[in-house]
Formats: C-alpha cells, sequence, structure tokens
C-alpha cells in the first residue's frame, strides 16, 4: 500500500489467488487513504477498469482499477461472508514444484528468525529484510523473506516470541514462491501474515513440538551406494543446511540439466606454478606485455594452464540445485582438460566445439560427489556446493543398494 500526496493506491487478491491494482486521486484518495488496511476484506463495486502501467505496477496483470466519487469500497468480515471458505494450506515439500510468482497458502512451526538486514537495491534504494524459517508436518523446511515495514514490524515481533521458548506457528495466506539458490517464499502486499492462529492445522503442529517436527526430515531419504559418502537428494540437503548450516560431503544421483560454457566463460587463467607439491591454480592476471602474474606466488610467468569454471544445474526427484565444477570436477564431467576443450574453438578439423560437447551430456545420469558450505554475502547466508567428482550412474548398484533398503525397512515392519 502506498501514499503519494493525493494518489493512493493497494493491491487486492481474490480467493482464486488473482491480484490486482487499486488507485485513486485526490478527494477520492483522501477519502481512503486512512480506511483500508492489510489483511482486511473489501467489496470493490462500480469502479473502471484500464489498461495498468509497468512502470509504476510490477502484478502479475495488465489491468487496474481506478475508483471515482461514484464507487464503492466496503469492508466486510469473514463473519459476514459464511459461504467463503479459505483454501487448505499446502504442505511445504510440494512447492518445490512450482513455478515462480505462484501465491500458496502454507502453515508452519517457526525454527529461526534472524536479524533484520538493510538490503541495497539495484536502482540505489534501501529496504530491510528479515529471514523467517518454518517447517510443517510434510517435515520441510522453507526460507521466508519479510520485506520493508514488514521485516521491521512482524520480524521483531516473532524473534521476540521465538526467545521465550514456547511454540510459535506462523500462517501465510497468498504468499509468493520465489527462488534463489533454491525455493523460497516472498512477503508481498498482498499477503496476510498470521501468528498462533487458531487454525486447524494449529493444533496438529503443537501436538507434534518442535523436537519431534525435526527427527527424521533427511534420514528417510538417504542411501549408501558407495560406502564412503552418504546419498542425499537435493532437498535434504537443503533441509539439513537451512536448520543447521554445515560443511557436508556427500553424493547425488541426478540429471545433468544445463552447463552454461557460453561466452567463454567456462574456464579460467590458473598458475601453473607448483606450490608444496600441487599446481598453485590461482587465477593470474595478464600485463600488458602478454605476460601473467599470480597473486599467490607473487611471481611472474609467459604462460598459463587453463583451468575449469563450469556452473552446472543438477536434477533430481525433489528439485533442482546449482554446483561450480573447478578443475577436477570438471576434467571427471568432460573428459577433457580445460585447455582441451578452450582447443576445440579454434580447431577447424574437427566439428567438436564446447557447446556439442556439452550437450551429448545434458539429461543424463550422473553420481555427483559435492561439498556443500555455505557463504555469507550482504549479510546474507547462501549454499555453496562444488563438484569434486563425477562417476557414470551403475544401475545395477543402485538397483541392489534400494532392494536391500526395501528388505531393512520390511524387517523393521
Amino acid at each position: 500500500m502506498t501514499k503519494n500526496g493525493h494518489v493512493f493506491s493497494f493491491d487486492i487478491v481474490d480467493c482464486d489467488g488473482s491480484e490486482i491494482r487499486i488507485t485513486c486521486f485526490d478527494e477520492i484518495a483522501k477519502l481512503h487513504s486512512n480506511h483500508v488496511d492489510i489483511g482486511s476484506h473489501y467489496i470493490v463495486s462500480k469502479g473502471f477498469v484500464k489498461e495498468a502501467n509497468a512502470r509504476y505496477n510490477k502484478l502479475n496483470s495488465h489491468l487496474e482499477i481506478m475508483l471515482s466519487d461514484t464507487s464503492i469500497l466496503k469492508c466486510y468480515t469473514n463473519e459476514e461472508q459464511p459461504d467463503q471458505q479459505s483454501p487448505p494450506f499446502m504442505p511445504i515439500i510440494e512447492l518445490f514444484h512450482l513455478t515462480n510468482n505462484t501465491l500458496v497458502d502454507i502453515i508452519g512451526l517457526v525454527l529461526y528468525v534472524g536479524d533484520i538486514i538493510p538490503i541495497h537495491r539495484k536502482d540505489g534504494s534501501q529496504t530491510q529484510k528479515c529471514l523467517v524459517k518454518i517447517n510443517d508436518l510434510s517435515g520441510s523446511t522453507i526460507d521466508i523473506n519479510l520485506w520493508g515495514p514488514m521485516a521491521e514490524q512482524k520480524g521483531l515481533e516473532l524473534k521476540n516470541m521465538l526467545t521465550n521458548d514456547s511454540l510459535l506457528i506462523l500462517a501465510l495466506r497468498n504468499a509468493h514462491v520465489g527462488y534463489l539458490d533454491g525455493k523460497l517464499i516472498n512477503i508481498t502486499a498482498v499477503t496476510t501474515l498470521h501468528i498462533n492462529p487458531s487454525f486447524p492445522e494449529v493444533e496438529l503442529l503443537t501436538l507434534r513440538g518442535k523436537d519431534h517436527l525435526l527427527v527424521v526430515p533427511f534420514v528417510a531419504q538417504t542411501i549408501h551406494i558407495d560406502g564412503r559418502y552418504t546419498r542425499m537428494t537435493i532437498s535434504s540437503i537443503r533441509e539439513q543446511m537451512s536448520i543447521k548450516p554445515k560443511t557436508i560431503q556427500t553424493t547425488l544421483l541426478v540429471v545433468l540439466r544445463f552447463v552454461n560454457v557460453n561466452d567463454q566463460n567456462f574456464y579460467y587463467a590458473a598458475c601453473p606454478l607448483i606450490v608444496n607439491g600441487r599446481p598453485c591454480k590461482k587465477k593470474c592476471t595478464q600485463h600488458a606485455d602478454d605476460s601473467w602474474f599470480c597473486s599467490r606466488c607473487q611471481m611472474s610467468m609467459q604462460d598459463c594452464n587453463y583451468s575449469y569454471l563450469l556452473p552446472l544445474k543438477l536434477q533430481d526427484a525433489t528439485g533442482t540445485l546449482w554446483a561450480t565444477a573447478f578443475d577436477e570436477g570438471g576434467i571427471h564431467l568432460l573428459h577433457k582438460t580445460a585447455k582441451q576443450l578452450y582447443a576445440l574453438q579454434n580447431d577447424a578439423t574437427t566439428i567438436d566445439t564446447p557447446s556439442s560437447v556439452i550437450k551429448r551430456l545434458l539429461s543424463c545420469y550422473y553420481s555427483f560427489t559435492v561439498l556443500v558450505s555455505t557463504k555469507t554475502y550482504n549479510s546474507e547466508t547462501k549454499m555453496k556446493v562444488i563438484v569434486n567428482k563425477v562417476a557414470p550412474v551403475d544401475f545395477k548398484a543402485e538397483c541392489h543398494a534400494l532392494l536391500a533398503k526395501i528388505a531393512c525397512l520390511s524387517t523393521e515392519t
């Protein structure tokens, strides 16, 4: 909701999730600006519809409603609309398959409330952000971003309530699905937020309690194949890192969906000097005389090596994940060094190009060994995934491992 002089606008959403902006000017703006509250329900009639100006209106609607002096804006309560029932809450585990900007209703137990941090937008403006993590009856966890005044008001309130060691339930209506290093939820002007509401789902969440909710969120999704690392799924990695961030090494059975080799950005110039028995591989800078300099070794050289820097998009049944393959991981995947792949660009004797080599690898199953850690950028913690090893899938071994897992489950029951 924004107020600017004699212009007043607010965004509304109906029970189907469709949203539209309502705007009024001058005396009409003065009439309604102090009587519209976020989260309340309204009936709008006798307004007129016009094309929305995309410069000022960022909603997923090409239309907006203008109010005149004959328009009616009436607030009503739930008791006045007995036939209108709220849709059921969606399990968090189902959110990972939805497209961005989908409107959803979710409810869960609050696990974590972060600090209110300033965020600098690309246009130079600044806003506030507060990160909240919730877990629901499906055993899945998701991040919720509170922005602007909502971050300052509700974020502080949630943080104070969580420190009292009591169960804290959070319900959201018309929240937006987003993506940043994984699926998340964004709060917008059309979202209503309920703290410890009286919905039927609250009783089930309370009965299970915080400790029980976190007992088996990812154990059921792990399996031992090679005997060295625990096999995990993408969603189980996200859940484990969101609840207790730490460095983990695991394997993933995934399909390779995309490798970014555009604009020759799949490699970097790496220092070839030997440090402690191994190549340095620190990124080198080129001088005007075509010599190279390594900041780590503090030495100049006439030539350098090429090392991989491959952004990879991996997918399994629980979602997608971006990872980075450096030299060893890239060689395991492509069976070529970065220098050999680079040479294909100028080799007139072959029809192979870096892109064509990559395309032959896509949509195939691989066993990726990855190192997962966290990094902090702009006061925000994100997940960092590095590929250490890539191997073809031994489907015979996979079948034997699954049959053994099934046999164990049958014995337990």
